[in-house]
């Protein structure tokens, strides 16, 4: 097997510069990675909703909390409202983190569970300290130090601009070695004895190759679809 070696993402935005900038810091130079996207299609400058798997992303590159939401004009986020969830006239809000309290080994949804066939149940995201302070219009970080206050298992996300986020994330990866490439894809060459890519070539008759490829290129989908004809799965 070819030793893996160059990585080769096609399409920016905000999935294109995650995976750049999370190749460039856990490899760290182990690949030589490249980018490649184009300022004729650009990307959608949107308000991007996440969840607190963020966090961990964030963590992961090293980024200071503060400066990633001003870089990105980032505001919090506790939870998710799904209106008309069951019906027309009912919302859910599903509030991230803890909800309740836990006794022993038995979790609060198995005592939620019997108290609400009894009657006797508030709705259950009554119980999530996220909702409670969403829904007040109220925030603060976790505070670890409080051991089982429900305060200590507050959990958030944020509200970002996507176009925001893929630049800030383009410089991070820049900066530790990721090549940009502004160009078109206009054709993607297979290899005749697996089918698998070979490489791409852009508008200006530039031939890219590589190793992998990552297919960020959003609906268009130009290799995971357009050339490998996978199909989609939902």
């Amino acid at each position: 097997m070819k030793p893996l070696r160059r990585i080769l993402i096609v399409g920016g935005g905000s999935s294109g510069w995650m995976s750049a900038a999370l190749l460039a810091r856990l490899f760290q130079g182990m690949y030589d990675v490249t980018l490649v996207e184009s300022e004729e299609i650009g990307t959608i400058g949107v308000g991007e909703a996440t969840i607190p798997a963020i966090k961990k992303y964030n963590e992961l590159l090293g980024l200071e909390e503060n400066e990633f939401m001003a870089r990105t004009q980032a505001s919090f986020k506790l939870g998710i409202q799904f209106e008309n969830w069951l019906r027309k006239d009912q919302s859910y809000i599903h509030g991230f983190g803890v909800i309740g309290q836990d006794w022993e080994w038995l979790r609060c949804h198995h005592y939620w569970l019997k108290a609400h066939a009894m009657g006797r149940a508030e709705d259950f995201a009554a119980y999530s300290i996220n909702t409670a302070a969403a829904l007040e219009n109220k925030f603060v970080r976790a505070q670890t130090q409080m051991g089982d206050s429900p305060l200590a298992h507050v959990a958030h996300a944020f509200h970002l601009d996507a176009s925001l986020f893929a630049k800030f994330l383009s410089g991070y990866a820049q900066e530790r070695g990721v090549r940009r490439v502004e160009g078109k894809v206009v054709d993607v060459k297979l290899r005749g004895e697996d089918g698998f890519i070979e490489s791409v070539q852009l508008a200006d008759g530039q031939v890219l190759e590589a190793d992998l490829f990552l297919d960020c290129s959003g609906f268009r989908g130009l290799l995971i679809e357009g050339a490998l004809k996978t199909g989609f799965v939902d």
